[in-house]
């Protein structure tokens, strides 16, 4: 049982919090907190405990940096003086209260009049403080409201961790220069992939949502640790912050090495993946593969709507032989097949038919990273079934997607749609029960059966995408054909028997 997860009287289960002593006098003198999660089932309870611990994580932050920030705020001259503990926990309630109340107008769409509520709000408890009218209001819930609504309208979360120790600056002492601008100087210097710059500039911005806009120099471990609990209670998945961390962690190494800052805040943060292997995704076996391959859309022609047309019958078979993501499949172009020559080791001239996979902002296409763009050999067994001449219809016909009977959500998500129709053919029509058997296992099964084939770890990762952050993998922007085309001819999924070409290219 999780520490804290307790189940009461009737099943249901409840977080117990015991509030630190220091922060005690902002909930008026509580020890403990005790939250009803409304629910008897064990899993639900765990994910709204583990998402309510980390709220309450932050909670505990801001009260704590409230009552910090009371300490260094500027005196107000009064008529009558207030003890700081008093201000420490007004401050403390009053910037929960606030972001509560933020976070309900941001959703309703009226941040603009939170905004002006807040400043209208932080003019009163000035006169209130330099007049001693109190309307209601004691001279240190004054103080301390004006503490907490300042550091909201100054910046949502910077007060958080005001009482954070800042990274030292470096020893030569230069100006103190924003994330920003570090992001600005890294765009310019490193000339990254477009794709890369907007998704860190992404990443950025919602780093800066949590704990403000700062510059290099302020941004302490604790930031970053906030930033990962924030990610973690929203929903985001131990493995997606694992990335977004390292990610963000960029532009500090970055800030290293110009000696803006001596260590990355962001080092050896990560969120423990606690799930058991047996809860990961698995490759598709030989038993699922035949019952797969033996449904009615590789065996009896048929081709569902919402399958996409031919994208229901080449897509599984596609994934199994590149380990290509769904995603990179349904929006392949025309012109994204096409024969390469090239050259083996003793210099003799070749070609291989291969397709690509890049980034094209005019024709909607993305890839995860950078380190997805690539071009792999076309395995012979798709060749024989086939799939040059479907290519090749979709180029004579100017189509803007080989897939174009592929249907986009109505938020323009191109494989939403068809990812729902898959997982109901595997589960239903398929019958491969296993619900940790998805789409993506095909991207498991062939670096899977690719081991089981020898190929050399390079060469897999090389057709995958797949980045390590070795040195190794900097092997330039164009992985070296012929190694790809030997490898390729040599990849074979052991007891697997290729369903028959459609009924139009047979």
């Amino acid at each position: 049982m999780l520490t804290g997860l307790i189940r009461r009287d009737g099943g249901r289960y409840s977080t117990r919090r015991v509030i630190p002593k220091d922060l005690r006098p902002a909930y008026g003198g509580k020890e403990v907190i005790v939250k009803a999660l409304g629910t008897a089932d064990l899993a639900e309870a765990k994910r709204l405990h583990v998402a309510l611990w980390a709220a309450q994580d932050r909670e505990f932050a801001e009260a704590r940096a409230a009552m910090a920030a009371a300490e260094k705020a500027p005196a107000v001259e009064t008529k009558a003086a207030a003890k700081p503990i008093d201000i420490d926990a007004y401050a403390a309630r009053a910037l929960v209260a606030l972001r509560k109340k933020r976070a309900e107008y941001l959703a309703a769409g009226r941040l603009e009049d939170f905004n002006l509520e807040a400043r209208e709000g932080l003019e009163t408890y000035q006169a209130i403080l330099e007049g001693g009218d109190a309307v209601g209001l004691s001279l240190p819930e004054a103080e301390g409201m004006r503490v907490a609504t300042l550091a909201i309208l100054t910046g949502e979360g910077a007060a958080a961790l005001a009482a954070a120790p800042a990274v030292k600056p470096t020893a030569s002492g230069g100006p103190r220069v924003p994330l920003a601008d570090v992001l600005d100087k890294w765009k310019a210097e490193r000339t990254p992939q477009p794709r890369t710059v907007r998704d860190l500039t992404r990443t950025v911005k919602r780093f800066e949502a949590v704990v403000g806009k700062l510059a290099v120099q302020d941004v302490t471990k604790q930031h970053v640790i906030a930033f990962k609990d924030t990610l973690l209670s929203e929903g985001k998945s131990p493995g997606n912050i694992n990335v977004i961390i390292p990610f963000l962690g960029t532009l500090f190494n970055y800030a290293v090495d110009n000696d803006l800052i001596p260590a990355n805040p962001a080092k050896g943060i990560k969120v423990a993946d606690k799930r058991r292997a047996k809860d990961k995704r698995l490759h598709f076996d030989r038993d699922e593969l035949k019952a797969m391959f033996s449904g009615p859309v590789h065996t009896d022609g048929a081709r569902p709507v919402g399958g996409g047309g031919e994208a229901a019958y080449w897509l599984p078979l596609l994934a199994l032989y590149t380990g290509a993501r769904q995603t990179e499949l349904g929006q392949l172009h025309p012109d994204d097949v096409y024969e390469e020559a090239y050259l083996d080791e003793d210099g003799g001239e070749h070609s291989a038919w291969v397709m690509r996979f890049a980034e094209n902002e005019e024709r909607g296409q993305k890839v995860k990273t950078e380190g997805s763009e690539r071009r792999i050999p076309i395995h012979p067994d798709l060749i024989g079934l086939g799939f040059l001449k479907v290519a090749a219809a979709a180029k004579a016909e100017r189509r803007e997607r080989i897939f174009h009977k592929i249907n986009p959500t109505a938020e323009g998500e191109l494989m939403g749609n068809w990812s729902k129709w898959f997982s109901r053919y595997l589960r239903k029509v398929c019958g491969v029960a296993d619900d940790r058997v998805v789409f993506h296992s095909f991207r498991h099964s062939f670096k899977h059966y690719a081991r089981a084939c020898r190929l050399d770890k390079a060469v897999n990762d090389a057709i995958t995408g797949h980045e390590t952050g070795e040195t190794g993998d900097d092997y330039g922007p164009v992985y070296p054909l012929h190694p790809l085309v030997e490898g390729m001819a040599r990849y074979r999924v052991p007891g697997f028997t290729l369903p028959p070409p459609p009924a139009s290219l047979r």
